[in-house]
């Protein structure tokens, strides 16, 4: 062997070799990608659960301003009685105004949250609570119940945030005959 192919050969063993070093790191075993991206759906169901549990506080403690750093600027939200509000304002300015009347002494407990991702920083939050009575604007007494809401979240920065709510109540009578869960 001549010294010029001998360096040459000894050259492309090392370019072969750490070209293999670079894809035995990079390349991970079908194993370890799924352990992964649990693991990082793990921390991002974490942070959305936070968000979640951060509601639930705000509510309960009617902490509208800790309430509203929860929810996206361009937030829609549904409530209970089919009213559509546009924009973190709106938003906030009926939950403001229902916390100073008929939810001022209101709670809801979380019971169950089901997540779902959509894709990159998007999810869908399906969550049951159990709300106290309370007395509506009429009068009329809404005994403790259980709603369901949906949330849209985003991700903004390290923060899950609400872009959407819908607040619909259960009817235990006609969960009873849900053909899907009604056995659950």
């Amino acid at each position: 062997m001549t010294t010029k192919y001998s360096k040459c050969l000894k050259l492309v063993l090392i370019l072969l070799s750490l070209a293999a070093l670079a894809q035995s790191s990079s390349a991970q075993s079908p194993k370890a990608k799924v352990a992964i991206n649990k693991t990082i759906a793990t921390e991002e169901e974490l942070a959305i659960r936070k968000t979640i549990a951060g509601i639930e506080e705000a509510w309960n403690t009617h902490d509208m301003k800790a309430y509203g750093a929860l929810l996206a600027e361009d937030v829609h939200w549904v409530n209970v009685v089919g009213m559509h509000w546009r924009g973190h304002k709106a938003v906030m300015d009926a939950h403001i105004a229902f916390h100073k009347t008929i939810f001022k002494n209101h709670t809801m407990k979380t019971n169950n949250e089901e997540i779902r991702f959509l894709g990159n920083g998007i999810a869908i939050a399906v969550v049951t609570t159990t709300n106290d009575k309370f007395t509506t604007p009429d009068g009329s007494v809404v005994p403790e119940r259980q709603n369901r809401l949906t949330y849209v979240l985003h991700k903004e920065a390290e923060t899950w945030k609400i872009a959407h709510g819908h607040n619909v109540p259960i009817d235990p009578l006609a969960a009873k005959s849900d053909p899907v869960n009604a056995a659950r």
